[in-house]
């Protein structure tokens, strides 16, 4: 049976008292310092072959990129704001490793509808481990931030979807043009790609059904379906965003999703069927998902104050729960799940947490028995 041996959170910044993040001021040093410089939250999750793991943060003041060592439980800012606009403030699942060890980036946003124009738009980015050297690719499209991308190394393209307007886009790494497929009336929160190539999103504002892009030609392939009652689950995250709260690929020629209502669905390319395999906790929100090994996939998810941990058998169908997030010395419980990522070894769970009405998010560590 596995377990979780213990769990540990680390602190990167924290604020002073309770904040609404809601709150106008947020971009404003001097009239809310409090809130500017310490209110954040883990949003996105890399581990690095080098041994480090590297966390997009949401953050006011644009220190929006940090890298932690496990072995000293220490954090560096990467500087991200040292190249930011003002409204760049979140790399919200959107890290992305290359095999040559650089890391692809894009940035997101809070603003409020009334400042959109005074926008550039979010940056895809590129950094160099090595060197700590960041730089801007482009602006893939104006006046919106992606909220997520997908990179497909062999074909040297990065896929992403933007908020607050939900477009789809495609950017060549080799050429720098961009395709900018425009609005699609809904969003995933991490999307993948399938064996050929393709790209899973979900389109249409009112049905969210899935759609597939396919590299070879150009072209989009519109579903008439979504996720079983992926209507039901979708404006969970936020207004308008479908229910796909993570998706991976299996490696065994299917995807895998989560739901923002808490359920879990396979995926089959070749025919665009989805078929629910279950729920792991009776909670809402599956936005993390790895491979843990060839037959079992981990997974967290949870919302105000229901953090778990489990591991679906993709051979047996069934679900194996580990339990909570809860720090094994103070009690203190994770707030909501955002993200997953494990170490080289897979012995340790990190799990990104946002959106705590009282506090900032914090970065969990999670030893595995697994």
């Amino acid at each position: 049976m596995s377990q979780i041996k213990a769990i540990k959170y680390h602190v990167l910044r924290d604020t002073k008292k309770p904040v609404v993040m809601a709150d106008d001021t947020r971009f404003d040093r001097k009239r809310n310092r409090d809130l500017f410089e310490n209110r954040i939250a883990f949003v996105s999750l890399l581990w690095h072959p080098a041994g480090q793991l590297y966390c997009g943060l949401t953050a006011f003041n644009n220190d929006i990129f940090v890298r932690f060592d496990p072995r000293k439980e220490e954090f560096t800012s990467l500087r991200y704001q040292d190249v930011a606009e003002e409204f760049e403030v979140k790399i919200h699942r959107s890290l992305c490793l290359a095999s040559d060890g650089a890391i692809y980036g894009a940035t997101a946003t809070l603003y409020t509808l009334d400042r959109r124009l005074e926008t550039p738009g979010g940056a895809i980015f590129r950094f160099c481990p090595r060197s700590g050297k960041i730089e801007k690719l482009c602006i893939p499209v104006r006046h919106d931030y992606p909220q997520t991308i997908t990179l497909d190394e062999e074909r040297k393209l990065i896929y992403g979807m933007t908020q607050p307007v939900f477009k789809f886009f495609v950017y060549h790494l080799d050429s720098g043009e961009v395709e900018d497929y425009d609005y699609m009336g809904s969003i995933t929160h991490i999307s993948a790609l399938d064996d050929d190539g393709c790209y899973w999103g979900t389109w249409d504002a009112v049905k969210h059904n899935l759609f597939k892009y396919d590299p070879r030609t150009r072209k989009i392939m519109y579903f008439n379906h979504g996720l079983p009652e992926g209507v039901r689950f979708a404006d969970i995250m936020y207004r308008g965003a479908g229910p796909i709260d993570c998706m991976i690929n299996g490696q065994d020629g299917f995807l895998y999703i989560g739901t923002t209502g808490g359920t879990f669905c396979r995926l089959d390319p070749r025919s665009g069927r989805v078929t629910y395999l279950g729920r792991p906790h009776p909670t809402k929100r599956l936005p993390g998902l790895a491979l843990l090994d060839k037959r079992r996939i981990l997974m967290s998810g949870g919302d105000e104050e229901g953090g778990f941990l489990a591991i679906y058998d993709r051979k047996t169908g069934g679900f194996e729960h580990l339990g909570e997030i809860v720090d094994t010395k103070t009690g203190k419980r994770l707030y909501r799940v955002h993200d997953l990522c494990l170490s080289g070894d897979h012995r340790t769970a990190y799990i990104a947490e946002t959106d705590v009405s009282s506090r900032s998010g914090y970065l969990w560590a999670c030893k595995l028995g697994v």
